[in-house]
């Protein structure tokens, strides 16, 4: 008989709770397809988590957290900052739709995640000094600079077929696209 892993079997519902609730978000998420996905019986979900929403809240900060220390902020390279957002999100588009279920079905019912909190505070600190330095424009604040960024990177994420089909196809001309949409954006 295989030894038990309680810390695999948390790791398995995680992964197999991405793909869920990415697919069918929290209202449309069911326990026992997740938990099936996962190969781990039901009743383990509410031991480990206490329930669906619990586990939703454990999936989206951990991926969160994840992807914000995956492409790290360099203040003197904020294109490539985005060219690397884009690259995540290309990689993982489980990622933007599980973010996209989150302000669909939780706005303002729980409070901002510290550590993404913590990591834009730091960002904008960063931005904030490069413009001060005279590194970067400030012909937008550190906050309006950064959200800009973050948008332009993810800005194929959002769109819909018909408005992106119109465009390049392919990663790197998109990407290209977005690191120069940002280079002037930033350049003072």
């Amino acid at each position: 008989m295989a030894p038990r892993d309680p810390e695999a079997k948390r790791r398995a519902l995680l992964e197999a709770a991405l793909a869920e609730f990415a697919e069918h978000g929290i209202a449309g998420a069911r326990i026992d397809r997740l938990a099936g996905r996962a190969r781990c019986s039901v009743g383990l979900v509410y031991t480990y988590f206490g329930g669906k929403e619990e586990l939703f809240h454990a999936v989206f900060d951990q991926v969160v957290v994840r992807t914000t220390e995956q492409a790290p902020l360099s203040p003197d390279d904020l294109p490539e900052y985005a060219g690397a957002l884009f690259d995540g999100q290309t990689a993982h588009p489980e990622v933007m739709r599980l973010a996209a279920w989150h302000r669909l079905e939780q706005p303002g019912h729980r409070p901002a995640i510290e550590a993404i909190t913590n990591a834009n505070r730091a960002k904008i600190d960063a931005i904030r000094q490069a413009q001060d330095e005279g590194r970067l424009s400030t012909r937008f604040s550190a906050p309006e600079l950064l959200m800009l960024t973050i948008n332009t990177a993810s800005m194929w994420a959002h769109q819909n077929q018909e408005i992106s089909d119109l465009g390049p196809h392919e990663h790197a001309a998109r990407r290209a696209t977005i690191v120069e949409a940002v280079r002037r954006l930033v350049e003072p």
